[in-house]
């Protein structure tokens, strides 16, 4: 069954017979445009008016100043002139109003003969200056620099081992003999050694040697009574120079002065430990001390005559066995 448009009316037949969709008849059928597309051609913007007019700049220029008109500026180096050129010998010749002189190379001059002589022959010092100047002041810069270094690196090591010296000096030992007594500064000193036991009860060992100190100080008069300190240092020194460390463990002697009574021994007790092999013949070393305990002395009196005092810290006793 064919279906027709236009409510089922069939398409006429002739010269008007055309598709429903076909443009016109006075409709070229090709409407395609092959030509030119004309563009518009941009337009200025509108221009602002400004009041007034305008004037040329009136700048002139002040550095640097004009160079003047018609004067040659250009510029050319000088040639480099060689220092070792000598003048020709006309040059050298003396001129004469008359005659010229010829040029001629120079005559060299004779030398005369050599004569015998026990002298050696002088040597002109002007080369070996030359030639030595430079080593010497390479020597002197050199001497210089090391001398600066050794007074930068020397001088504060010297200030610190002089003060050291000043603060620790030289010991000055004082050798007492066994069973004797050492006096220093109106105080009289003695010493005794003797091993004990472990005396924390812990078992022996054969490494260690415990070793008891017993010290006693007298004050032989009013001065000695007033120098009641506790030693500054004990220690224990065997022939080799080594030395070991003593632990105060009971001191008697009052701490006051009114309780000090003069020719009465003050025990002081001390332990140490040292290897069994030098439990026999080290030797105590006690260092007595300078503090004096003036009774009614103020505080500003004190002060003073720790500044002022002279006696140094440097007397040590030490005990024969």
């Amino acid at each position: 069954m064919t279906e027709t448009p236009m409510d089922g009316t069939p398409p006429r037949n002739g010269p008007d017979s055309r598709d429903w969709f076909a443009p016109p008849a006075e409709q070229p059928s090709d409407i395609t445009y092959s030509g030119a597309v004309s563009r518009p051609m941009p337009t200025a913007p509108p221009s602002v008016p400004i009041p007034g007019t305008l004037k040329p700049p009136t700048d002139l220029r002040v550095w640097p100043p004009l160079e003047p008109e018609g004067e040659d500026r250009s510029t050319q180096p000088f040639p480099a002139l060689r220092t070792n050129r000598q003048p020709p010998p006309a040059a050298l010749a003396p001129a004469s109003p008359s005659v010229e002189a010829p040029a001629r190379p120079p005559a060299e001059v004779p030398q005369e003969p050599p004569t015998v002589s026990q002298e050696p022959p002088a040597v002109s010092p002007e080369p070996q200056a030359v030639s030595t100047a430079p080593a010497r002041r390479t020597g002197l810069l050199a001497g210089g620099a090391v001398l600066s270094v050794v007074l930068a690196v020397g001088a504060p090591t010297l200030f610190g081992y002089q003060a050291y010296k000043y603060g620790r000096p030289d010991d000055t030992v004082r050798v007492v003999q066994p069973g004797q007594a050492g006096v220093w500064q109106h105080v009289s000193w003695q010493a005794t050694v003797e091993k004990i036991k472990d005396p924390t009860g812990k078992p022996e060992r054969s490494d260690r040697q415990w070793l008891k100190i017993v010290a006693t100080r007298t004050a032989l008069d009013a001065e000695g009574a007033i120098r009641h300190g506790e030693p500054a240092e004990v220690t224990f020194t065997d022939r080799a120079g080594r030395t070991w460390q003593v632990e105060m463990m009971n001191n008697e002697t009052p701490p006051d002065v009114k309780d000090n009574k003069i020719g009465t021994p003050y025990r002081l007790e001390m332990m140490a430990v040292v290897p069994p092999s030098v439990a026999d013949e080290v030797e105590v070393v006690l260092r007595p001390s300078t503090y004096r305990d003036v009774p009614d002395q103020s505080a500003a009196d004190f002060v003073k005559n720790a500044f002022t005092s002279t006696e140094k810290n440097d007397q040590v006793l030490r005990f024969r066995r």
